[in-house]
């Protein structure tokens, strides 16, 4: 039989094979995922190995985001041409050999490079998982393969935290980056075997490039000024320069946008309310979320003096009250359906955030706690229904559109929430006239500047409500 099955279509193959392929797809999205939070916690400790500022070590977390942003839709665009199979294996093995990279780099610059190389590999990875899984489930199987991507992504949340603070404790902080290496090559076996899928075309004729070109000079453009305002004191000039330079690069990326044949972006979706809305709301979010995700392990190392396993246990309680939770919230949602879910999840949100800072002010960790589980629940809450507000905007023929730029706006609020929290961070730092190392500030001085960081994370909760509000 196994004979019988080799000679079969790539098609009749891959249906054949599609919970090993559904396996694969599930591990590599899991791997690409968990990098985005795993590092978070070894943060505080890469920023005192190398002895530089949190401005500027936070390039580690922002570099691999900012790339996924400027290529994912690149490569979901090249799949048509290169195909999904080769495209996904070829993410694999740079994700690979780069994580390799991370773990052996002896310098910022070093590992910030190899970043970059890990999220283009990433980008890879990400932009046409959901393709495969389309293509090989029928229609009536889809939602059951969705919805183990679903849990994948959860437990990617869970799980990168506590493994960050238990590599960083147990072997140093290469390991975050070293553990992808056999799991990335032992999915490589498979994934040459198994992902057989007949879908590479011929020409690229329906490639934007200068869409492509102006997208990345863009996203470069973004960080630098973002970067800028991280290492105070802030060079005014080089900063006019960098947003002078990022504005024109988006007044060129939508001058481009509306007269390309194949536009990178459909920008016909920005004169939908019923879809900016819900998205502006979602970067918002996920900018608030983030906030809390970059501070939370520089409070606990810095005030409490914990170690990173323990703040990594801490970082478990969100995101483990979001899935507990999310079941019961969604079938609410389905008994009681109302279009002011998202903006009361969010909300509540921005009062948990509200509640954090006042934990953070005080050094009070029950409040801390109690605080962290209200978010997850509110999140359960807000993220259901908001993507299905943003994908139910569109008609079905723009449903892949959709799914691209939610993926898209998700990785924009991730950058906008790491700048923004390091930003909050050393700006209150230089008020004061500290320009030592974040860590070494003490309980003294750090509980009210995380504290304030945390309010300004609910404030942008409230406007992230604002948004989604609907009368």
């Amino acid at each position: 039989m196994p004979e019988t099955i080799d000679r079969t279509t790539p098609a009749d193959f891959a249906y054949a094979h599609r919970g090993v392929i559904l396996l694969i797809v599930l591990v590599g999205q899991f791997m690409a995922v968990i990098d985005n939070n795993i590092v978070a916690i070894a943060l505080p400790t890469i920023t005192r190995a190398f002895h530089v500022p949190l401005g500027q070590s936070q390039w580690i977390a922002t570099a691999y985001i900012i790339t996924i942003i400027a290529t994912v839709l690149i490569f979901g665009t090249l799949s048509s041409t290169l195909g999904k199979s080769r495209l996904f294996i070829t993410g694999l093995l740079l994700f690979v050999a780069s994580s390799f990279a991370c773990g052996l780099a002896g310098s910022l610059p070093l590992l910030v490079a190899a970043r970059v190389v890990q999220g283009i590999g990433a980008a890879m990875l990400l932009s046409i998982s959901m393709a495969i899984i389309m293509q090989v489930f029928p229609p009536h199987e889809r939602g059951m393969a969705m919805g183990y991507v679903t849990a994948t992504i959860g437990l990617g949340l869970i799980i990168g935290p506590a493994l960050g603070g238990i590599l960083v404790d147990t072997f140093g902080w290469p390991f975050i980056f070293f553990v992808n290496v056999p799991i990335g090559l032992v999915l490589l076996v498979p994934a040459l075997h198994y992902l057989r899928l007949d879908d590479a075309g011929g020409g690229t004729s329906r490639l934007d490039w200068g869409g492509i070109v102006l997208l990345i000079v863009l996203m470069a453009g973004m960080a630098l000024a973002l970067n800028e305002l991280s290492n105070p004191p802030v060079n005014e000039a080089l900063f006019t320069g960098y947003a002078g330079f990022c504005l024109a690069a988006l007044a060129m990326f939508v001058a481009r946008e509306r007269t390309a044949a194949h536009p990178l972006i459909d920008l016909s979706l920005v004169g939908n309310r019923s879809f900016v809305l819900p998205g502006a709301s979602l970067v918002l979010y996920i900018t608030a979320t983030f906030i809390l995700l970059l501070i939370l392990p520089f409070y606990f190392e810095g005030v409490m003096g914990w170690r990173p396993t323990q703040v990594g246990l801490m970082a478990f309680v969100m995101p483990v009250a979001m899935i507990a939770s999310a079941p019961a919230s969604g079938r609410a949602y389905d008994r009681f359906p109302s279009k002011n879910y998202p903006a009361a999840g969010v909300a509540g949100m921005g009062f948990s955030f509200l509640l954090c800072g006042y934990g953070f002010a005080t050094a009070d960790v029950a409040v801390i706690v109690v605080s962290l589980v209200l978010a997850g629940l509110c999140r359960s809450v807000f993220q259901g229904p908001n993507a299905i507000d943003i994908m139910g905007a569109l008609p079905q023929d723009k449903a892949g559109i959709a799914s691209s730029i939610l993926v898209t706006l998700q990785d924009f609020g991730i950058m906008l929430g790491i700048s923004a929290g390091t930003i909050l961070l050393v700006f209150q730092l230089d008020s004061i006239g500290y320009a030592g190392a974040i860590l070494d500030a003490g309980p003294a001085i750090l509980p009210a500047i995380f504290g304030n960081a945390m309010y300004a994370g609910g404030v942008i909760c409230f406007a992230a409500a604002a948004f989604t509000y609907r009368r």
